[in-house]
């Protein structure tokens, strides 16, 4: 009989890697098939591996103020906002899927997380901004100078013995890119893992946007930004970001990951894919 495991999906961002009909919307590997909002799978017991931020990936402008509420260092701020992430996505996917959770006191899991990381690496990309209707265009003549007029540069670089700073207006986030996709063998045959969801990264800081008079008044936005990937056996399925906002009079680290993260991971969650077992 059948075990059917529903999830929806937000997008898609297909690489070379496996067959691909863009007709059909089918993406099949030799552990899977993607066939629009569907991840088919042979395994009777499909099973998503939750894998957390690297510590290296924990960007926050507000440990100063947090951990003087509650008495805890950097270290241990960051392990509990990463404990906190990783818990609540548990809990949102833990009825639908087997899941398999790295962080913990199994030293063998331990040592699977970081071949993980090791497999694999942080890549910042822009942005995908939604589509927006096509506009009305006013036909004219383009003047040659404009149309070769070169694109916005983005970076640092050495000009004249100074370092210069650019910036082309877009936003970027942080992706997941594949070293070594060997990586998805070792897990399928010792955990059956058909599909990873990957933290890249986790932000805490200002709502971006905001003058010095919201900071004066000691009560402004702050931001919680979620850097994810979602990957179906070595094919990338999704990549994107997640944010919700809270009031800066909110410092407890227990408040934040009870009142304004569990939106987040839900929001998460919706953009994994349907997933039905052929067995």
């Amino acid at each position: 009989m059948k075990k059917l495991i529903l999830f929806l999906i937000i997008g898609s961002g297909f690489s070379s890697w496996a067959q691909e009909d863009e007709t059909m919307r089918i993406l099949e590997t030799d552990r899977s098939k993607l066939m629009g909002d569907t991840l088919w799978t042979p395994h009777d017991q499909p099973t998503l591996m939750i894998v957390p931020f690297e510590p290296i990936m924990y960007k926050s402008q507000i440990d100063r103020s947090i951990g003087a509420v509650d008495g805890t260092n950097f270290d241990q701020i960051r392990e509990n906002f990463r404990r906190g992430l990783d818990n609540l996505l548990y809990i949102e996917t833990d009825q639908q899927y087997s899941v398999i959770k790295l962080l913990g006191d199994d030293a063998e899991k331990k040592v699977d997380l970081f071949k993980i990381y090791a497999s694999s690496a942080p890549e910042y990309r822009i942005l995908p901004k939604e589509k927006a209707p096509p506009k009305k265009v006013k036909l004219n003549f383009l003047n040659k100078a404009e149309e070769d007029k070169p694109k916005k540069a983005h970076g640092t670089k050495m000009e004249s013995g100074q370092i210069k700073s650019e910036n082309d207006g877009e936003e970027r986030f942080m992706a997941r890119a594949i070293r070594d996709s060997s990586i998805f063998d070792i897990m399928y045959e010792k955990y059956g893992t058909v599909l990873y969801l990957f933290i890249n990264q986790f932000d805490l800081g200002p709502m971006p946007g905001l003058d010095y008079r919201s900071f004066e008044s000691e009560e402004y936005q702050r931001e919680i930004k979620i850097h994810y990937s979602i990957y179906t056996h070595k094919k990338e399925i999704y990549s994107g970001v997640s944010k919700a906002w809270f009031s800066s009079t909110l410092n407890s680290q227990k408040d934040i990951i009870l009142q304004a993260m569990p939106a987040l991971s839900s929001e998460i969650a919706k953009n994994l894919p349907v997933l039905i077992s052929e067995q």
